[in-house]
């Protein structure tokens, strides 16, 4: 009996390790990659002291030339931290701040230390009360400064706060035997009464000195007791031997007041200027956290007398004109690269484009200047605004989110407050933004493009397109599978749906060769196991559809008719919690610490709903694994051609306590993820393109074609275009999902911005949507679309087909709904949007048609 018992519990005992060997196995997840340790930071070099120039162009007046190069002057002004940038051919001046700011009638005292200032910042108090110092007000105005000499430049070091000795450099807890010996034997008599009197003996050891606080709370006698200290030649290294000896904690920092210390450099590199923030260098006051920092507030302000735009990166580009009078609409701001998703929030804010490259600037005159964030873009926003509201200038500038915040919702008595939760960590990377100057036919918003073109193609590897005789590319998107809520005996389940077999989208293919659609680019959507909400890593055609052999005869197909199939993979949302995929190690975490699970918005409740489907957040710290285990597996199926559903759309970090993966370094890990899968797979097809995908990207589906309409803003701008056309392929959101159905416009829309168009299909009837998660996609079956699609296709191939590798180099508003692309070659593409004739340049164009001219036409 007791040997049954026994190897009774024996038995307990292994199940119990074997499932919990299970679990552990289950729950351990994909390994994490060592780029989690990235760190965007360059070596902070010695500085000297600073000494200026000597002066041959006439200079700026109260200010000293700190540094120079063939095409720039930095000068710099030691009594207020203000620079200027002098262009020396032309001698255009820009400011770091605005000349007239203290003179401003409309700016409050706020206002114009906002103005003075090289940066501000956010923090959060002791009691979560938000707080903002800015460089001027709270480190200028105090001479709490230093400024130092570095190569190319200048390097000013800011103390904003309270630079004072506080309680802290008072000892809480001191031997008897040392305060008699470090301070009171060196005081005179009435001085080592004062201080005496203020500390009594601790109750637990009669041997030890204990500060009485409520004595040194007024600022007088704080003052006094420290300069007591002080005078007795008490150090620093005394206060913290005393510490360590006692068991304090660092005196008595809790009563400590806000000071944080930044360092700030200016350089001049390549013929422009260089603005940093060392991040990893600043030093925080310890129960003071730091969160945004803006950088160059009003650098290049413009006033009310100047006339021009400020150039912003929505969508695919936008205008703000000079002093255009709404000063009842919010400001512009914006996150680089969209919202970071690790928010908790289950609402949207508002529907609007997202800013895909960090780039942003202004024109007045016949000059202009931009910005290009070079470091830290990822954790950045462009923020802009006009005259007349707190201020009389014009500006744009960058801000950073150094620490990510969420806020925790906490319940109780029928009342909700909010609690701000921020990572411990701060980010501790480089800020840097670098400043470019143009004149003359250049300064507009196309000759800022062709700069930013050259920095991606000097510094990120972007290439252009090889010349060809092959004809525009024609995107549709074939929807395979979806699921769709079935039942058995009344008990309902997810089950696939065929929408679309591989031989039905071959039989589509050939009637669209039929109808003259030739370089067909198929992107297939739901090819793989669980249909369009794939599981992680799936890369097996699904026999549903007709295998891998009916997949790879569609493939051979479309290649040998000069297209090629796209089967679409999302890395960064997981729909399927399977055998490859922990959750509680894989998925990434709030800032509050819980596992990233979401769900599509709900466009009429304007918020997450789960009956559209759940997905986790992939960690960006799992990336390289699930990249790895999907491409082992895809690569047996031998295509060159991938399409990119999230990996270039979206930008997400992981604030797991243990493991904090900030954006910067998901933007890295991502990068190299693009760069992994290219060098297998040379034919990438990405859906948005932030920037930092680009290079990677032979196609781009989804490329912004619009801004988001801000009230703020005045123009949407093919910005992106400019930058991109002919060096990737690219198109916009699905005609037949558009809001706009008017053919002609339709058609002008592709020529104005070089894009190619574009469907989503389906062989069989949109009507399997309806009462489905998938019920977004509408008038969907390729019949109903065919010829239409056809009559656009061929019309926009003749005019763009000759123009695909040509770089696009201007495009202008001649007047009202009448716009003009330049390209390369020469070519231009006048387009009348308006419903009557015009006539520009003598040549009268038709309502809704265009005009080619140019000498490439």
């Amino acid at each position: 009996m007791r040997k049954k018992t026994i190897y009774s519990l024996l038995v307990v005992l292994v199940l119990i390790g074997l499932c919990w060997g299970g679990y552990k196995l289950l729950n351990r997840g994909a390994p994490v990659t060592a780029a989690i340790a990235t760190v965007d930071a360059a070596a902070t070099e010695a500085g000297s002291e600073y000494k200026p120039l000597k002066d041959s162009t006439g200079g700026v007046p109260g200010m000293s030339l700190a540094a120079q190069d063939d095409e720039l002057g930095l000068y710099f002004n030691p009594d207020n931290a203000q620079i200027a940038i002098k262009q020396l051919k032309s001698g255009q001046v820009w400011y770091s701040n605005p000349t007239g700011a203290n003179d401003d009638s409309i700016a409050q005292p706020f206002e114009k230390g906002t103005m003075n200032s090289q940066f501000m910042l956010t923090f959060r108090d002791k009691v979560m009360n938000e707080v903002t110092f800015g460089s001027y007000v709270d480190s200028v105005e105090k001479k709490q400064f230093t400024v130092e000499s570095i190569k190319n430049g200048v390097r000013v070091v800011y103390t904003l706060g309270d630079s004072s000795k506080g309680v802290a450099a008072l000892p809480k807890l001191i031997s008897k035997t040392r305060l008699q010996e470090k301070v009171l034997d060196k005081l005179d008599e009435a001085t080592a009464k004062y201080v005496s009197l203020r500390y009594y003996s601790s109750k637990s050891n009669p041997d030890v000195m204990e500060l009485i606080e409520e004595q040194v709370k007024k600022d007088l006698v704080l003052k006094k007791m420290v300069d007591a200290f002080a005078k007795a030649g008490y150090t620093e290294e005394d206060l913290a031997a005393d510490n360590a000896e006692n068991g304090a904690d660092g005196g008595n920092a809790g009563s400590a007041k806000a000071k944080f210390v930044i360092p700030l450099e200016y350089r001049l590199n390549d013929g422009k200027l260089s603005v940093r923030i060392p991040v990893g260098s600043i030093e925080e006051t310890k129960g003071f956290t730091l969160r945004t920092i803006e950088l160059m507030n009003f650098f290049g302000a413009a006033g009310t007398s100047e006339q021009g735009y400020i150039l912003v990166p929505d969508g695919s580009g936008s205008l703000i004109y000079f002093n255009n009078g709404k000063i009842n609409d919010d400001h512009y701001s914006q996150v680089v690269y969209g919202q970071d998703h690790t928010d908790n929030s289950t609402r949207r804010s508002q529907v609007s484009e997202s800013a895909r490259m960090p780039v942003f600037g202004m024109k007045s005159g016949d000059t202009a200047w931009y910005g290009v964030i070079d470091k830290g873009e990822a954790l950045a926003s462009i923020n802009a605004d006009i005259s007349g509201k707190t201020n009389s200038y014009n500006h744009a500038y960058a801000s950073f989110q150094v620490r990510a915040e969420d806020s925790l919702f906490m319940y109780s008595g029928g009342k909700e407050s909010e609690i701000p939760i921020l990572t411990k960590s701060l980010y501790a990377g480089d800020i840097e933004v670098s400043y470019g100057f143009l004149n003359g036919a250049k300064a507009n918003y196309a000759g800022i493009a062709a700069e930013y073109r050259s920095t991606l193609a000097d510094g990120a590897g972007l290439q252009p397109l090889a010349a060809s005789e092959n004809k525009l590319p024609f995107y549709v998107d074939v929807i395979g599978a979806t699921t769709k809520t079935k039942s058995v005996l009344g008990v309902p389940y997810e089950a696939l749906n065929a929408v679309t077999t591989f031989k039905q989208a071959g039989m589509m293919a050939d009637e669209m060769n039929e109808q003259g659609i030739d370089n067909i680019r198929m992107r297939m959507l739901g090819w793989s196991a669980g249909g369009v909400y794939h599981e992680p890593s799936a890369a097996k055609p699904l026999g549903k559809l007709g295998g891998t052999s009916g997949f790879k005869k569609l493939a051979d197909k479309l290649k040998n008719s000069g297209g090629a199939l796209y089967p679409d993979t999302a890395f960064l949302h997981v729909y399927e919690d399977t055998l490859g995929f922990a959750p509680s190690s894989d998925a990434a975490r709030f800032t509050t610490r819980e596992v990233a699970l979401q769900a599509p918005i709900n466009r009429a409740l304007n918020r997450m709903d789960s009956d559209l489907g759940l997905f986790y957040l992939l960690s960006p710290s799992k990336l390289p694994a699930f990249i790895d285990r999907f491409s082992s597996r895809y690569s047996k199926l031998g295509l060159s051609s991938l399409s990119l559903r999230d990996l270039g759309e979206e930008l997400n970090g992981d604030y797991r306590a243990s493991r904090v993966v900030n954006r910067q370094t998901a933007k890295s890990i991502a990068a190299d993820g693009f760069n992994s899968l290219h060098s297998e797979y040379a034919d990438l097809m990405v859906d948005g393109g932030n920037s930092y995908s680009l290079p990677y990207a032979s196609h781009i589906i989804d490329a912004p074609m619009s801004s988001s309409g801000f009230n703020i803003t005045d123009e949407s701008v093919p910005f992106y275009e400019l930058v991109m056309h002919g060096y990737a392929d690219y198109t916009g959101e699905p005609i037949n999902q558009s809001t706009e159905q008017d053919p002609s416009k339709q058609l002008l829309k592709l020529l104005e911005y070089g894009a190619s168009p574009r469907f989503v299909w389906t062989y069989e009837s949109s009507t399997e949507f309806k009462f489905t998660k998938f019920d977004y996609w509408y008038a969907t079956q390729y019949t109903d679309w065919l010829d239409q699609a056809a009559d656009l296709y061929k019309k926009a191939d003749q005019v763009l087909a000759p123009l695909r590798s040509v770089p696009m180099t201007n495009h202008e508003k001649l007047q009202e709904g009448v716009y003009r692309s330049t390209f390369g070659n020469g070519t231009t593409i006048t387009v009348n949007y308006n419903d009557t004739a015009v006539t520009v340049d003598g040549v009268s164009i038709d309502s809704n048609q265009y005009v080619i001219g140019g000498e490439g036409a």
